[in-house]
């Protein structure tokens, strides 16, 4: 290991050197040319380095090639006229051929990447160019990347891939046609700051900072997203792509970043095979040419191209602190545990069944922690088989209780549910997987207006569902649940951003998106009745937020929403004050969206012209049992497309208009995401294998 440690680092002395002699001369060398794979696979290969190395200087055109890398990885601190005026290649190459050892070097590289990407032409990032900045792992953690061996193919295997490669390029596009809907278009989804980046690991260099960050505001504030490692092969949604982590590291006073890719199975799979592979379980599954890479992949799996035994999830949703890990979802897959190093640096465990507890494939993206007790509850769904939805829970320790299996008619889109002190609550809505209707050439996912929305409320500790009670809530697709709790003995208050249509996340509508509302809504459901009212809180559409995790489960007073406007992107963040609801006259039976009654957002906070944001989370000040509820923080992360700088913002939570108290400036472009969580110090010490 240490020698090849030491051949790589000479080998890449020796390209910087001549890269370097090359960027200061205006004459240049005809005998190589080097194109800008081959300069990533220089940078990536101990044997492409020995190969490449001793045949010269490399060209203007390939050192253009080197820039467009870096266009990504925004500015940090302004460069100094002395740094603007020489070659950016040069200034990266020169500090990081006088390093001592590969470490030192690869640190300066980091570095020097960050200061040259100011200087660097704006440019489209090639698919191909995402691994450059990943220099860290390449040398350190070589033979990492599990699956199945393509030089270990027998030749019936060899014979197999070459036909269903045939079959995937030749046959399945004839079955696709040329037209994809706006929700499965790549050029749509990955449109702008909903691009891919590469990794930007952990470099220790201190971020700029506006303003200043509050005294004990320590951790780590880390958000999920999708982030696609490989050229789409076909249709693309935004829920598909690989999961990437997206941290900073708060410590007395100072910030740190670093982006890290959840090594899930079909990302490692998929690098092995040096493209995507896996069938993308929103953007390609649907029509028949859905239905013919669903059966692709299980022809793969059967001959051992790949391997379907570990999960093909992309663990790019939620995330959350639990049993000493990091855990990133979506309700796809079971979870994966991370861990996060004492740079602020994320690195992957693996796949996480709970020490073998988790006997379901899946676990949903959105488990609830009780903030009093530590224990964790979650679901998990089936679209093919019964039971389609179970329910589990894990005590503070990480033991997990029995499934309880609940009876649904059919397989139901359930990406969210609420807990109480006493209670789960758990959403069949009208969201609905048909499996058969990708041979009719149509989406799996549809809005079924048959069928009746309901809630079911289940004793937290049930062993069967035989105490499960249902109660119709007609109309209504919450994709997301804030909150809920018991407001009495019989009725129970529930939190959440009602949408329409109820399938426009996952279909395209005859206008497009402009019509998604997202209203955010009070339902009670009366146990003793069996019926529901709803009533409309917010004139915004509210999407993606929090309340103070510390009120979960209880009646809370402040919820923190963004305002998802223009749809898909955020434009601000709303405070919500509860107590500004005006009472109505309880309607039984079926509710109709009304108007608002009254409207409860107290404050908007909007990011600016053409800045955009995702998620608020908030992040209490104190530990204080009795403090405020509004006493805390609300961090998110903020892009400006005008001038592709990425920021994460530090707000005061107890003002109204969300006051600005500090702007953290990121190294990196960090696109449109999900989820996040915020790790405290104690909970970093916690941390187990």
């Amino acid at each position: 290991m240490a020698a090849a440690m030491e051949c790589s680092s000479r080998g890449i002395t020796s390209l910087m050197i001549a890269s370097s002699a090359s960027s200061s001369s205006s004459s240049s060398s005809s005998s190589c040319f080097t194109s800008r794979r081959q300069i990533h696979h220089s940078l990536c290969s101990r044997s492409r380095l020995q190969a490449q190395l001793p045949k010269g200087t490399i060209k203007r055109s390939a050192r253009r090639g080197i820039q467009a890398h870096l266009i990504d990885c925004p500015p940090s601190p302004s460069p100094s006229p002395q740094e603007s005026s020489s070659s950016p290649l040069a200034s990266l190459l020169s500090a990081a051929a006088a390093a001592p050892s590969i470490e030192d070097c690869i640190q300066a590289l980091e570095a020097s990447i960050t200061r040259a990407i100011s200087i660097a032409p704006k440019s489209s990032l090639s698919w191909d160019d995402i691994p450059l900045w990943n220099l860290r792992e390449s040398f350190t953690k070589p033979g990492q990347t599990p699956g199945i061996a393509i030089e270990q193919w027998k030749p019936a295997q060899k014979m197999a891939a070459g036909a269903l490669d045939w079959i995937e390029q030749r046959v399945i596009p004839i079955l696709e046609g040329d037209h994809l809907p706006s929700t499965a278009n790549p050029a749509v989804q990955l449109e702008g700051n909903f691009a891919p980046v590469p990794e930007c690991p952990a470099s220790g260099i201190r971020l700029p900072v506006t303003g200043r960050l509050p005294d004990g505001l320590d951790g780590l504030y880390v958000r999920n997203g999708a982030n696609p490692r490989f050229k789409p092969v076909a249709g693309h949604h935004l829920f598909d792509g690989d999961g990437m982590l997206h941290a900073v590291r708060l410590s007395g006073g100072t910030a740190t970043y670093c982006s890290r890719f959840t090594r899930t199975n079909r990302l490692c799979q998929e690098e092995r095979l040096g493209r995507a592979f896996f069938p993308k379980a929103v953007g390609e599954l649907h029509g028949h040419g859905g239905a013919a890479r669903l059966a692709l992949y299980y022809l793969r799996s059967l001959a051992g191209l790949v391997d379907a035994g570990k999960g093909m999830g992309p663990a790019n949703a939620g995330v959350v602190f639990f049993d000493g890990k990091l855990l990133a979802m979506s309700e796809d897959d079971q979870p994966y545990a991370l861990r996060i190093e004492g740079d602020g640096d994320v690195s992957t465990i693996g796949r996480y069944d709970f020490h073998g507890q988790l006997k379901a494939s899946s676990m949903i993206a959105h488990p609830k922690k009780d903030p009093r007790t530590g224990e964790l509850f979650a679901l998990s769904y089936d679209v093919v088989k019964k039971p389609y939805l179970r329910y589990f829970s894990f005590a503070a320790d990480g033991t997990k209780r029995p499934d309880v299996e609940i009876p649904l008619p059919g397989a139901t889109m359930m990406h969210d549910f609420a807990i109480t002190d006493r209670f789960v609550v758990i959403p069949d809505q009208q969201v609905v997987f048909q499996l058969l209707r990708m041979l009719l050439g149509k989406s799996p996912v549809v809005y079924d207006p048959k069928k009746k929305a309901r809630f079911g409320v289940l004793p937290k500790y049930a062993t069967t569902s035989d105490e499960l009670k249902w109660v119709e809530v007609p109309d209504c697709f919450c994709f997301h649940v804030w909150n809920a709790w018991e407001a009495s003995e019989d009725e129970i208050v529930v939190l959440g951003s009602c949408m329409t249509p109820p399938d426009c996340v996952f279909n395209e509508s005859p206008n497009g998106h402009e019509e998604m509302s997202s209203v955010l809504c009070e339902i009670r459901l009366n146990l003793t009745t069996g019926t529901s009212t709803r009533t409309p809180i917010a004139g915004l559409n509210l999407e993606a937020g929090t309340v103070n995790r510390r009120v979960l489960g209880r009646q809370c007073r402040y919820l923190y929403l963004a305002v998802a406007d223009p749809w898909p992107k955020i434009s601000g963040i709303a405070k919500v004050d509860l107590s500004l609801k005006k009472e109505k006259a309880e309607v039984e039976t079926e509710v109709a969206e009304a108007e608002v009654v009254s409207d409860c957002v107290v404050g908007r906070r909007v990011h600016g012209e053409n800045c955009f944001g995702g998620e608020p989370f908030f992040v209490p000040r104190t530990s204080d049992p009795d403090a405020a509820e509004d006493d805390g923080y609300v961090l998110t992360f903020v892009h400006n497309e005008s001038t592709g700088v990425s920021e994460l913002l530090v707000l005061d939570a107890a003002t109204d208009n969300l006051e600005l108290l500090a702007s953290v400036q990121l190294p990196a472009r960090v696109p449109y995401g999900f989820h996040g969580t915020f790790v405290s110090e104690e909970e970093l010490a916690s941390q187990s294998d």
